[in-house]
């Protein structure tokens, strides 16, 4: 079932976004942390931040670092700055007392055209993760989201997490990518992540560019989708992550009639033993 909605407004005005999560009690994604240039200078960015949402009180994703990040490269150089960048991005996280935080997967497509280069690069994710888990994780309320990227289908991330085996990591299927990057549907993702799945970044698309649509402005069937969200038996976020405050709106008004059939298919329900 959609537990909480999220906004998460790609580009749109910030305080827009947030004014539009306040009024309808929506969790909210910060958006500004992806870029190198907010992590390196980001006490102006934290400062904004604590004043903005000083009043809200639904709960926090956040997105890290996107470009150029390889946390097991076999450059070191590259490596050692896509650590520093996670870093920053776990500490703004914490200050800000978020509850989800969001990096790509890193998955590649070279990685299969080398010799046991997907092995070599699972094991490195796999002693990587678990090191951020119990250094970083333990004691706190953070969980971290491994989001679908230019991932085919979801088995280098499954593998990931059960290998890692922690509720402080998860999954989060975005809806655009799938769309894009693999043969199979979202529907399909979210039955192969099974129970690692906690969190959905929803968007449509033409399946040639990641524009982050409405969810009537692309061709993936997005009813259909928060159909089968909704009457699962596990609680999962949808994080509405469009492009414009336009576009999150209708998207929002598409999910009201899936929240009220979820609400009365559960009530329906006997819980007597």
């Amino acid at each position: 079932m959609i537990d909480q909605v999220f906004a998460a407004p790609k580009h749109a005005e910030l305080d827009e976004g947030l004014c539009f999560a306040l009024e309808n009690q929506l969790g909210f994604e910060i958006p500004s942390f992806y870029d190198a240039k907010n992590l390196e200078n980001s006490e102006p960015e934290i400062a904004r931040y604590t004043r903005l949402l000083a009043s809200h009180r639904a709960p926090l994703s956040m997105h890290g670092p996107i470009i150029d990040m390889n946390v097991v490269s076999l450059d070191p150089k590259v490596r050692e700055a896509s650590r520093l960048r996670y870093k920053q991005a776990i500490d703004i996280a914490k200050q800000l007392n978020v509850r989800y935080l969001i990096f790509h997967s890193q998955w590649s497509p070279i990685y299969p055209a080398i010799e046991n280069g997907v092995e070599h690069w699972t094991d490195a994710l796999v002693e990587y993760w678990q090191r951020i888990v119990e250094e970083e994780l333990q004691d706190g309320n953070l969980t971290i989201l491994i989001e679908n990227f230019l991932d085919p289908n979801p088995e280098s991330m499954l593998r990931l997490l059960q290998r890692v085996s922690s509720p402080h990591l998860k999954a989060c299927l975005d809806t655009g990518h799938v769309n894009i990057f693999s043969t199979l549907s979202p529907i399909d993702w979210v039955r192969e992540l099974n129970r690692y799945i906690v969190y959905i970044h929803a968007h449509n698309n033409d399946g040639q560019i990641d524009t982050h649509e409405a969810f009537d402005n692309g061709i993936l069937d997005m009813s259909g989708f928060l159909n089968h969200v909704a009457l699962l038996p596990q609680k999962i976020h949808l994080a509405i992550e469009t492009s414009s405050l336009a576009a999150l709106e209708s998207s929002f008004k598409m999910t009201q009639p899936y929240l009220t059939l979820q609400h009365e298919q559960y009530a329906s329900k006997s819980f007597l033993i």
